[in-house]
This record gives structure tokens, C-alpha cells and sequence, in this order.
């Protein structure tokens, strides 16, 4: 074990350290988080509208609420490259110390977006005839597709807008004019650069065999992306170097989730659009299989441990402990069990702590692998969805069972290292309240004395 955090100090926490630190990390992660409210709306209404329950179907059909459930979905997850590109590039633009200047970063990047899209819409009739539209914008790239284009714009976009802004090359007004005019004008001079630059690359882009930059970045960088994404052994690796940062005190969770939200989010959404569509889910592995398995609990698979407590447990410690924490840890807050026990640097629980999660995530992978279960829908849920209905919503009834199994699973995997905890408890509650009564009695002679 010394060996062990030798290692992690000296090598994994740097890097650890530096992830979080990270301006650039923290602004994707930052970004994804603030529209969370629009995925939600999204995922929601597409799970109202494409529930397939022939009865249900037929009673949206027949009130035409399945058009109305549809509108929300198509303005929401179908653009959500819009929405990533803008919130990126201004939270970025804040951390890099120009927070007067957010929106108009942010309104930029929205800009550059869509003159970096494709010009030209084919659409071939039922007949054969291609018509052809040369001044329309197509879809294709609006919505997870164009997230790796919007990602990167996200971050491209601040860099150069604040590296002109800091050098003074700016439309300065009079002091005279108001601050929001002289603001706009400031920003006349980066915008006017920006774009100038990104024509250039979209005119490069169309010289070549790619057409476009989407094309483009969607061929180099989404293959390989959504290759890793679908790679049981990444998410694997993620879950372990998680868990052993909490083991470390460290906000696991914290420094994987830049990387998570940037792989496996533009996987979610082309499941839940397949989904919404009524067509087979394309990827194995979504953002979501972390929340609906790996972190059923919280961090370390730790719902089993806190049923055992609440139930089981014979010390007065680890009984009260477990009563509190119980319901917090249903609904995936798992620091009263963390910091309670605690789990920082205890050795007692390091094998289920660290080898619980990645027990949530291989049972369901491999019942999808034979086709026992399907993947998830790639819903995405805020935090402090209770576990049984996350599983619900993101699978259905299969996908409740999955998780109840799970939990079983839990209880037994944590059992044998609860039961030694909780016996040395014992052990040490014991032995104080002997201290405690002989205290008392040598307080009581004392007086008598007296």
C-alpha cells in the first residue's frame, strides 16, 4: 500500500492537480454544465413523445400532442452545438480574465459557428430528382455532430478574442459615450479579426477533398472520439483513476468529468436523437452509464454500504451514520458516507471503494453485449435523481431491474469489509465505555472521600 500511494502521489496527483486546474478542462466541463437545462428539456420531451406503448402512441396521434411534445426536442437536443459553442466561450473567456467581455465572446463563437457550416442543402424526391438549395444551411452539423466543431470553437474563439483585446487593438470611444456603445465598439476590432481568419479557413476547407471543416473535424477527431467512447477499457480507467483520487481526498469525479463530458456526451445525444427517431441506439457506452451504474450511490458503489449500516450495523457509530446518510446516498450524494467513515486513506475499504464501480459498470456492459439489455438512451438527468428512477427514465422497466440488481450486488461486495469495520467499532465503543465508567467511578470515590 505504501508502494502503492508512493506511486499516486508522485505521479497520478500532479497530473490530477493540473487537470483540474486546467482553464481550458474546467471551461468545457463549466460549459456542458450550464446548459444543462436545455438537454434536460430536450431529453424530457423526447422521452414524452417516443414511450412505445401502442395506446399511448395512438392517444398522442389522436390529440396531435406528439407534434406539440415534438417542437421542444427540435429546438433543444437537435441544436445543441449551438448552445455548447456559445456557453463555452464564455465561461472561457472569464477564466482567462475578461469577464466584461463574455457575451460578446460567446456571441462570436455563435457567429463563427454557423459560417464555419456548410453552405447547400440536397434533398432527393421520391422520384429520383435531387433538388438543391445553394443559400440554405443544412442541419446536419447543428446538433451532436457539430460538438467536437463547437467544442473547439469554444475555445478557440476566447484565446484569439482576448489575446486582441489585451493588446489594445480596439475601437476606443470617448469617455463620453456610454459604456454599453463603447463596449460594442471595443469589440468591433477582434470580431472583425476572428472573422477574417475563419473565412480564410472555411475557403481552405473547400479547396480540399473534406468540402468543409465539420466534415473535416467530424473525420479525424469523431471516428477515433466515438472509437475511445464505445472502449470499454477507457471507462474503465476513468472509474479507477476516480476512485483512487477520492481515495486520496482528491474530487475524483471532479477531475474525470471534463474528460467524460467531452467523449461520451456526443455519444448520449446521437442516442437519444436515434431514440427520438424510433431507430436502433448506435453506441454502447453513453455519458449516462456512469451516473445509472458505475455511480449508482455515489462515488465508490457506496449505496449498498449505507443500507448495511442503516440495517445491520451493531456499533452506535456506523448505525447512526448510516440512518443519516441513506437517503442523501439514494439520491447519488455520496460525501456523508465519504467524509464520514471516513474513506480518505482507509484501507479497510479500499477493494469495494475502488473495485465496487467498475463491478456497476461491466455486469450491465455485458448484458449488453449479449443482448440481454439494451444501452441507454443517453437522457441526460441532473444529480440527485433518485436511484431506481434514473434507471427508469433512462431504460425503462429492464434498465430498474438492472439497478435493483446492482444494489444487491452491493450489499453482498461490501458485507465481509462492513462487518470488520463494524466489529472493531464495536471493539472501540466497547473499550471507551469502559474508560468512561471507570472515570466515573473514580470521580464517585473522590466525592465519597470527600
Amino acid at each position: 500500500m505504501n508502494k502503492i500511494e508512493e506511486i499516486i502521489n508522485r505521479r497520478l496527483m500532479p497530473i490530477a492537480l493540473k487537470i483540474q486546474n486546467n482553464q481550458y478542462m474546467s471551461a468545457i466541463s463549466d460549459g456542458f454544465s450550464m446548459i444543462l437545462p436545455i438537454t434536460m428539456l430536450g431529453a424530457i420531451f423526447t422521452l414524452l413523445s417516443s414511450m412505445q406503448f401502442e395506446w399511448y402512441q395512438n392517444f398522442l396521434a389522436m390529440t396531435h400532442l406528439g407534434t406539440i411534445l415534438g417542437y421542444t426536442s427540435k429546438v433543444t437536443t437537435d441544436l445543441i452545438a449551438l448552445y455548447v459553442v456559445s456557453s463555452i466561450a464564455y465561461n472561457l473567456t472569464i477564466k482567462l480574465g475578461f469577464k466584461k467581455d463574455a457575451f460578446f465572446s460567446a456571441l462570436l463563437s455563435f457567429v463563427l459557428f454557423f459560417l464555419m457550416l456548410p453552405a447547400g442543402v440536397n434533398h432527393q424526391l421520391e422520384s429520383g430528382e435531387i433538388i438543391s438549395v445553394s443559400n440554405a444551411l443544412g442541419t446536419e452539423y447543428l446538433g451532436a455532430k457539430g460538438m467536437f466543431m463547437g467544442i473547439l470553437l469554444g475555445i478557440i474563439v476566447p484565446i484569439i478574442y482576448c489575446g486582441v483585446v489585451k493588446r489594445g487593438i480596439i475601437i476606443k470611444m470617448p469617455e463620453s459615450v456610454p459604456p454599453t456603445i463603447a463596449k460594442s465598439f471595443a469589440s468591433i476590432a477582434p470580431a472583425f479579426i476572428l472573422t477574417g481568419i475563419f473565412s480564410c479557413v472555411r475557403f481552405g476547407f473547400e479547396m480540399t477533398s473534406y468540402g468543409d471543416a465539420n466534415n473535416f473535424i467530424y473525420t479525424i477527431l469523431g471516428g477515433p472520439l466515438q472509437s475511445l467512447g464505445n472502449s470499454p477499457w477507457s471507462f474503465i480507467i476513468l472509474i479507477v483513476v476516480a476512485q483512487l483520487l477520492w481515495f486520496f481526498g482528491i474530487h475524483g469525479y471532479m477531475i474525470i468529468r471534463p474528460i467524460l463530458q467531452t467523449v461520451f456526451i456526443p455519444l448520449s445525444l446521437m442516442n437519444l436523437t436515434a431514440f427520438e427517431a424510433g431507430e436502433q441506439l448506435p453506441n454502447a457506452i453513453t455519458y449516462q452509464h456512469y451516473g445509472t451504474y458505475a455511480n449508482l450511490g455515489g462515488s465508490g458503489a457506496l449505496l449498498g454500504l449505507a443500507i448495511l449500516m442503516a440495517f445491520t450495523a451493531k456499533s452506535d457509530r456506523y448505525k447512526k451514520l448510516g440512518r443519516m446518510a441513506l437517503p442523501a446516498t439514494f439520491f447519488g450524494i455520496n460525501e456523508p458516507v465519504i467524509f464520514g467513515i471516513p474513506m480518505v486513506l482507509n484501507t479497510i475499504f479500499f477493494i469495494p471503494f475502488v473495485l465496487g464501480p467498475i463491478i456497476m459498470f461491466v455486469v450491465p456492459y455485458l448484458l449488453q453485449v449479449f443482448h440481454v439489455i439494451e444501452t441507454l438512451r443517453g437522457i441526460q438527468l441532473p444529480l440527485g435523481t433518485p436511484a431506481l428512477a434514473y434507471g427508469w427514465l433512462e431504460g425503462g422497466l429492464p434498465i430498474l431491474i438492472v439497478q435493483t440488481v446492482l444494489i444487491i450486488i452491493q450489499l453482498i461486495l461490501w458485507f465481509p469489509f462492513f462487518k470488520a469495520a463494524d466489529k472493531q467499532a464495536m471493539l472501540e465503543e466497547k473499550q471507551i465505555g469502559i474508560e468512561i465508567r471507570e472515570e466515573t467511578e473514580k470521580v464517585r470515590d473522590s466525592v465519597a472521600e470527600v
